[in-house]
Formats: structure tokens, sequence, C-alpha cells
């Protein structure tokens, strides 16, 4: 692997701690990946360096990539996401960390648990919010480890009686979970960090089994995962790499100040930064530089493009999100018709609701397209009920899952479901969970036969899969419509499946790092070639030669609803920052007046803060189509 001088100089740095300002297409993972082939070089064992991620799929992809270039020993670091290190020394050492058996939730079973414990204490109480609001709550003040009191205060206009009523759902939701060995999410990373800062024994056990930790995307991190590596910098090197200009998940907790104070925070460090992109033209660059150099902030980079020169972007305005939508469409199918592949096009939309005039456009125009942003596969409804039976047999006390099984059968509801469950949750063992299942079921045999099959079948993660998958197949199909689509998505589950060697190593996989619906589509036309609708915050590592920024006008860049904090102003040009950044050769950003600028006004505020009101001329090319004409012509910037 060659590389430039400043990748060099981060990939041999000898500080204690290095953060690397790596800004967008500069070779943020191939950098992480000289690291690790360096330290191995100059003497380190590849089993004491550590690799931490934020997805499933980065974490194969570096673990893919350094094998290629230093070799299958190199690749014995230990890479994969936080919650993945985590779950994984926990499960090792589970004494230190206080749990036996357990069962990871995904967010659809924390939702479903609040729901029962909220019900049980305030019933259909129209003050307390709902589940769903509740998890957000809850997930939000674990994650930046604060007392849920204090956020609430903070952040919810709830008073202080609610709040209070809140708490006690908070109580009875952590003693569910407890007594039904349910670990959630969020408390993965929360045991984790609390047990290293508080006993300095396990810190000293876990951390000194690395000499170099390697972490990728640092700007996502949240006070957790900040507290974590805090832990390992007392034993390891630090090797942080990430973009504090592509900080975009506040909403889930990240800290930017992990990245933008990185040196004050950690003695002992330094940064570098990496400014030669490889991806983008320079005059994509150019107006991604320019939007930077706007904010307050300093963040003190400049891309330059080792490709050159390019096409110049162009700014368009239209009427309505319904020509805008239109003009997307009939721009990828003339390009197609000139040659172009449907895959070198990607459309980044602010939210998912935004994307639905041109999603509904590229349906009518018959283009094929993936959207990513939508649901993942594991959360869809008819995967979580073939899931549920496998989740029994990890852990008989799953309550959720019993009830999700039971209930896909006709004649048993809730009710029913809930005081068999009561039964099977309190045998002392899993086969004594099963008798008492038949016998509850003594006249319903074809209930009790699947979990029992499977549980004779064994640790067999595929076999099981196809097993349920035919046993359960004829009540699925009656339930669900387009079952032909959906059954695909099963087909592709139990292939998943054959990359593990147990049901629970494939569950909690696949929990961590939900794998995306769209890949079932991606992987059902792997030679059609296919258009990308994402959003956003999906697009962070993603990358295509011609791009579209649609609906760039005041109120969605930034968004109306960041208009009160400047910090989350300054989140937003973050978002349009990734956005500009992903185009490789050609860059499209659209407005459309239907929305308000220009010819209807936003509110005086969006207008003030809008950040292409002063967009230099020299930097886009721009145009505009409005109804009564149809023509295009170059009229300057509108700001």
């Amino acid at each position: 692997m060659d590389f430039n001088q400043e990748q060099l100089a981060a990939i041999q740095s000898d500080a204690r701690n290095l953060l690397v300002l790596a800004g967008a297409g500069t070779g943020k993972t191939r950098t992480i990946i000289g690291r690790a082939k360096w330290l191995v070089s100059q003497g380190v064992t590849p089993e004491r360096i550590a690799i931490v991620t934020f997805t499933r799929r980065a974490a194969n992809e570096i673990r893919s990539r350094l094998r290629q270039s230093a070799g299958t020993e190199a690749a014995k670091s230990s890479t994969g996401t936080f919650h993945h290190l985590c779950l994984r020394i926990m499960s090792a050492r589970r004494q230190w960390f206080g749990f036996e058996n357990l069962t990871v939730m995904d967010r659809d079973d924390q939702t479903h648990l609040m729901r029962l414990v909220r019900g049980e204490l305030v019933g259909k109480n129209a003050i307390v919010p709902q589940a769903a609001q509740l998890i957000s709550y809850y997930s939000y003040a674990r994650n930046t480890n604060q007392p849920a009191i204090d956020y609430l205060r903070k952040f919810s206009e709830l008073d202080e009686s609610t709040q209070q009523t809140v708490l006690k759902i908070f109580a009875a939701y952590r003693m569910r979970k407890q007594s039904r060995a349910y670990m959630d999410y969020d408390d993965i990373l929360h045991r984790f960090a609390k047990v290293l800062h508080d006993d300095a024994t396990v810190r000293k056990r876990v951390c000194s089994r690395y000499d170099h930790v390697l972490v990728d995307e640092m700007q996502d991190t949240n006070p957790l995962q900040w507290l974590i590596l805090q832990s390992f910098a007392e034993y390891c090197h630090l090797f942080c790499v990430g973009d504090d200009a592509q900080s975009i998940y506040a909403f889930r907790g990240a800290d930017f100040r992990n990245v933008h104070s990185f040196d004050e925070r950690l003695e002992n460090s330094q940064t570098l930064k990496l400014e030669q992109n490889y991806r983008s033209t320079q005059p994509i660059l150019d107006v991604a530089n320019w939007l930077l150099a706007q904010s307050p902030l300093g963040y003190e980079k400049h891309l330059r493009a080792a490709r050159g020169d390019g096409v110049c972007p162009q700014l368009l305005d239209f009427d309505s999100d319904l020509e805008e939508a239109e003009w997307i469409a009939e721009t990828i199918k003339q390009r197609r018709l000139e040659g172009a592949a449907w895959s070198e096009h990607m459309i980044l939309c602010r939210t998912a609701y935004s994307a639905r005039p041109i999603e509904a456009e590229l349906i009518r125009e018959k283009i094929p397209y993936r959207f990513i942003g939508g649901m993942g596969l594991l959360q869809m409804a008819h995967v979580r009920d073939l899931l549920s039976v496998l989740r029994i047999l990890v852990n008989y006390r799953d309550e959720l899952a019993w009830v999700r099984y039971l209930t896909l059968w006709p004649k048993i509801g809730e009710v029913t479901a809930a005081r068999i469950v009561e039964r099977l949750a309190a045998s002392e063992t899993a086969e004594a969970a099963m008798q008492e299942l038949a016998q509850a079921l003594s006249k319903r045999p074809e209930i009790v036969e699947l979990p029992a099959k499977l549980q004779a079948l064994g640790d067999q993660p595929a076999a099981a899969i196809q097993l349920a998958r035919e046993l359960l197949e004829p009540i699925l199909e009656r339930k669900y419509d387009q079952w032909d689509q959906r059954k695909r998505d099963l087909v592709l589950l139990e292939r998943l499946a054959e990359n593990h060697r147990s049901i629970s190593g494939f569950l909690e996989t696949y929990t961590l790092d939900p794998i995306s619906a769209t890949e079932v589509d991606n992987d059902n036309q792997p030679d059609e070639g296919i258009v990308t609708l994402i959003t956003v915050h999906s697009a962070k590592g993603t990358e295509c030669e011609v791009c579209f920024v649609p609906a760039a006008q005041p109120g969605n860049y930034p968004h109306t609803r960041s208009l009160s904090d400047p910090d989350a102003i300054e989140e937003e040009r973050r978002v349009l920052y990734v956005a500009l950044t992903r185009a490789k050769d050609e860059l499209y950003i659209s407005r459309h007046l239907s929305r308000g600028y220009g010819r209807t006004s936003w509110n005086a505020a969006a207008g003030a803060h809008y950040f292409l009101g002063s967009l230099p001329a020299k930097l886009v090319q721009t145009k505009s189509r409005f109804a009564a004409t149809q023509d295009w012509w170059d009229d300057g910037v509108i700001g």
C-alpha cells in the first residue's frame, strides 16, 4: 500500500494518543489499516491490537483489507463495533460484569417491554408519553451518561409529577429486564463503561490486554464510549480517526467535543490532518470548503483534490418538489440512454419524508432503485416472527419472544399467551419450560412441535431458520400480503446464518448491527445496477459518480427544528457537507419554491441562517426552470 506524506505521518506517529482529522475522501480506512500493518511490522502482536468501528460492515472491510495487505496473522487483531467488543469481553468474563445468561434486546423489544411496564403502572394515561418516546428519553440519558431526571428536566416539557411517574416506569423497566435476563442495546456500553470506571482491578485486567486501540469514526462517539476510551487510555495507545466536519449524530448522543476538544481532554495527545482528497474533483470540493469556511467553529481543513479539475457543480431552482423530482428522474434516464449505469447515480435527501416525491417518480419511470434509510431487515414483522422461536432456544425466559410466537397461532391472544408465558418463565430449566408448554397446549400440539424440534436439532443457526421457515410459512403467508417478496427475506436470513456457529451469536450480531432491508433488494439484483436513494444520515462512507442533493432550500439546510440552538445549526451545516462530499464527478444541488424561499417566504430565522444564501456565483452554475416557460437560464445566485 502506498501512502501520501500526511497519511505516513499519522501511521508512523509515536504520540501516546493521536487524533487524525481525516477530511472526506482522504483515505481514513486506508490509514487505519496502514497503522495496524505498521504496528505489526514493528513487532506488536496482532492480538494486542483492537480496532473499533461503528458498523459490522466497516469492521468486516477493515479485517478483509488488512488480511489482503498484511496477511492472515495481522488480521488476528480484535476488530468489531464498540458494542461487539464490549459484549465479547463481558461474555468471556461474565462474573466480572455481574451477569450469567442473557438475551440482547433490539429497539423493537425495548419498546414492547416498555409498553408492558407502562401499561401495568399507568394504563392508558394520556399524559404519560407512549412507550417509543419513553425509550428515546431512556436511551438518550444512558448514552449521554446523565441521570434520567436531569435529562427530563432539561429536554422534556413534562411537569414534575409526570417526570416522577416516568422515573417509576424506568425503574420497573430495569427490574423487568433483570428478571428476564435481558440486556438492551444501551446496557452493553453502560455496563461495560461503569464496571471499568468503578473497578480498577477489572479495568486493568481488561484494558491491559491491548497495547493499541484504533478507533474509526471518532466524531460519532458518545459520552459512554468516551469513558470506555479513557479507561483504555490508561494502558494503551489510542489512535483515533475521524472528521469533526462529519459529526452529524447528536440525536443519537454523539458528542462533538470528543473530536473537537481531543487535545484538551487527553494528556500526551497530538492532532494531525488528512486533507488530500481522492474521491472528488476540485470544483466539488471548492463548494464544500466554502461551506465549512462560513462556520464560526473553525474547522481549519481545506480539502485538495488529487484528481484535479472537473465539471462545475450546478445549483438548480424549480417551482415545486414534483417538478424537481421529475427533472431528477428525467436526467437519470437520459444519462442511462447515453451509456451511464444506473449505479452511477445517488440521490441524497435531508429526510425520508422529503424523498417521497422522488421515490414516486422513480417508480413511475420504472427506474430501478434502492432506498436506504428505511426499515432494517430484522425490524420487519415477518422476520421478527420467525426469529422469536430462535430466541426462545437461547433464553427460555424471553417473555417477549414467547408472546410473539404464541400469538402467531389462531385463537391465541395476548392474554392467553401472557398466562402461558408466566408459567414458562417460572420454570427452573429450558426442558421444564417445554414440558409446561406441552401441558398448557395439550390440545394444540402443532404449536409445541416447532420449539421441540428446534431444541432437538441443537445449536445450528442456518438449519434452525430453515426448519422454522418451513413450519411457519403457512401461517405467515396467511398473515402477510406480498408473501413472495417477504419470503425472499427469510431465505436471505438463512444465508446470513450460515456464517455463524451459534444461534446466540447470530442473534447478537444482527441485533447489535442490523442489516439493512435494502441489502435484500441489492442481493436480489446483483447484476442489474440500481440507483441509490438515501438519507444523508445514512450516507456516511458512501460515494457515487453523480450525486443529486434535492430540496436544499431554507428550512432544510438548516432544518427548521434546529433554529433555536446554535450547536444544532452547526450540525446541520455538517449534514450538508456530508451530502456534498459524496459526489465524485458531478454534483447537482436543487431547490423548489413550493416550500418557500424566493417567491414565498420562510420565517425570517430560516432565511437568515440559510447556508447557501451567499454561495458565490463562481462556485456553481445556477439555473432555473419554472412552470411558466419550462426554460432554463443562468440567473446568478438567489439568496
